[in-house]
């Protein structure tokens, strides 16, 4: 391993430790020191906000827990926020180089000891009751592979923006998939052993790995989500889908995994035409930014697949600017 790819893991408070050193003394870990719940939290550059994020997995009424934070080398203090809260069931993961943020969490799945693993991105915040809701669930619902939950959305000063209410039984939540992701990542809690038998987090798609996961557990057990707001997701202009430089990739992600989305077992009719409705303005939009970004022959091809979707398009875009003027 060359320097550039080794890890400092630590405990908070602890001593800095290599990836190899860790992984071993975690093999050989016994059985009663290995926590119920792994809180996986990947950060950069988020010295805000993992404060307050941290803060809320600490201030949990369930204590049996780990959080482990990878860190794609942030240059700013985020990993002095963390070190200062002096918690020693927090695991620091500090990467030496930016690695993107699915082989961040794919680290932090590996390190993970934990039955279950619960994810909290570093500028969300979760409800003192969602651990042990969630794990409470899980234990007693053997045939749930992911449990998610309702969720508020929030602006960059914790003031609600709008409230979240899904589908909460495991067909509904399937069928929704077909067209949506009802499952936030900051919500979700999963069998750790279920993740690791479907591959965990699949490092084709780097932003979209969550609903990757969803729909790769979807073929081995049953969803869940909770209809209680355990979850506040804070939006803001600085977030990977509101980056424009991300935005190419974000819908090059959507289009294939709504397309493989509608392979799910238990899709009706209604739910594959909703699924094929989001595929076609996935498809145009992944033509329109193909052709920003100078992909003509992909832009054709796309536009060619996809024409029949340009009314639903249109329609959509009315709608939005109607929406925009009902709200001055």
């Amino acid at each position: 391993m060359s320097a550039a790819d080794r890890l400092a893991v630590t405990s908070v408070g602890g001593a800095d430790q290599s990836r190899d050193k860790i992984l071993t003394n975690e093999n050989t870990a016994v059985a009663n020191t290995s926590p119920k719940v792994s809180v996986l939290m990947t950060c950069f550059n988020a010295g805000s906000t993992i404060g307050s994020s941290a803060r809320s997995i600490i201030t949990q009424t369930f204590t049996d827990w780990e959080l482990i934070v990878v860190d794609n080398c942030s240059t700013d203090d985020s990993l002095v926020v963390v070190k200062n809260l002096n918690d020693n069931r927090i695991r620091i993961v500090a990467l030496e180089t930016n690695q993107g943020r699915t082989p961040a969490l794919k680290i932090a799945l590996e390190a993970a000891r934990g039955e279950f693993i619960a994810i909290l991105d570093a500028d969300d915040i979760s409800d003192p009751q969602r651990l042990l809701l969630q794990t409470e669930f899980l234990d007693k619902n053997k045939s749930v592979v992911v449990v998610g939950s309702w969720y508020r959305n929030i602006n960059s000063d914790g003031e609600l923006i709008n409230e979240v209410h899904t589908p909460t039984k495991s067909i509904d939540v399937v069928r929704r998939l077909a067209s949506d992701n009802p499952i936030v990542n900051s919500s979700a809690m999963f069998r750790a052993e279920s993740a690791r038998t479907v591959g965990g987090y699949d490092q084709r798609y780097l932003y979209s790995q969550d609903f990757a996961l969803w729909l790769a557990l979807a073929t081995i057990g049953e969803f869940a989500i909770l209809p209680k707001f355990l979850a506040d997701i804070r939006r803001v202009q600085s977030s990977l889908s509101a980056i424009s430089s991300n935005s190419l990739i974000l819908t090059r992600d959507g289009y294939e995994l709504y397309r493989q989305a509608q392979n799910l077992s238990g899709l009706n009719l209604l739910a594959k035409l909703r699924g094929w409705r989001t595929i076609g303005l996935y498809g145009l939009l992944f033509s329109w930014r193909s052709l920003q970004a100078g992909n003509m022959v992909r832009a054709l091809g796309l536009l060619l697949q996809n024409l029949w979707a340009l009314p639903l398009a249109i329609f959509e875009l009315l709608r939005k600017c109607f929406n925009s003027f009902k709200s001055l």
